[in-house]
């Protein structure tokens, strides 16, 4: 009867030591696919990214929000940015535009499998969460090598993004 115990207690605790994450290998995380692919974006997805007199008018504030949904982060940010790019729209076209901007990014870009939604640079769903240093850190790097980081627009909203976002979480 002590045997079958004493096997029953082995096979449980290397059970276990097998299928808990070692926290000294977090490269094993990326095998299997938990890592932030490179930096996106289709500026104003499923909308136009300006008017047909100015076909870029407001693309810069879709730009700066694709990169806060590309990295994701809480919900608290999620709705600040989704409020920057309400503003941003508004003070580039006009208040009409930046709501109905606003309405559809708070509809469809809540965490999830899609290419807008909150998190997308992530290999496997997130949820809402913090991102720690050791993220803002990749994410940084990503960004400055970014092909997005030659055009001279997108290498200054890439530059303000990573020092008023990165840079701050980087030191956290």
């Amino acid at each position: 009867m002590k045997k079958i115990i004493l096997l029953i207690f082995m096979m449980t605790f290397v059970s276990c030591a097998l299928l808990s994450p070692n926290p000294n290998r977090k490269d094993e995380l990326v095998d299997k696919g938990l890592f932030l692919r490179p930096f996106t974006t289709d500026y104003c997805s499923e909308w136009p990214d300006g008017k047909f007199t100015d076909p870029k008018q407001w693309a810069d504030c879709c730009f700066t929000h694709d990169m806060h949904y590309w990295i994701g982060g809480t919900k608290d940010e999620r709705i600040a940015s989704d409020k920057e790019l309400e503003r941003c729209v508004k003070n580039a076209s006009d208040s009409l535009n930046g709501f109905l901007m606003y309405l559809g990014v708070r509809m469809g870009g809540k965490p999830g499998n899609a290419a807008y939604a909150w998190g997308y640079g992530w290999t496997k769903d997130r949820d809402y969460f913090e991102i720690d240093s050791d993220e803002a850190k990749k994410a940084y790097h990503l960004l400055e090598q970014s092909e997005l980081n030659k055009n001279e627009k997108e290498k200054e909203l890439i530059n303000i993004f990573i020092e008023q976002i990165l840079i701050k979480k980087i030191k956290n």
